[in-house]
């Protein structure tokens, strides 16, 4: 039987290999139990509970104003030369616009 190196290689690497494992031992673990937590996301219970709150007490709180019966208007008193042409009244006007 004429075998190629390559083929007597190949051979020998997995008789190697077989060896070699066989000579592993495998240690199998129990069964690991994780316990799978429960996780509620919280937020949505608490969004609409909070915005459902906000609005009561929104609506509770809410107080229209008391109208004011005192009400404040600025009185503007006329001068005596009312009615008047702007050269009779004396005033220099000169000084408010600068030409």
């Amino acid at each position: 039987m004429n075998k190629t190196f390559e083929s007597q290689l190949s051979a020998s690497a997995r008789r190697m290999r077989k060896l070699s494992e066989s000579n592993l031992s495998v240690s199998v673990p129990e069964t690991i139990v994780i316990p799978q937590k429960r996780t509620r996301y919280w937020g949505w219970i608490a969004t609409p509970a909070a915005a459902a709150v906000g609005l009561l007490i929104g609506l509770f709180i809410h107080r229209p104003a008391e109208p004011s019966n005192n009400y404040t208007v600025p009185v503007v008193v006329a001068a005596d030369n009312s009615g008047h042409s702007i050269v009779d009244d004396g005033a220099d006007y000169s000084l408010l616009i600068s030409l």
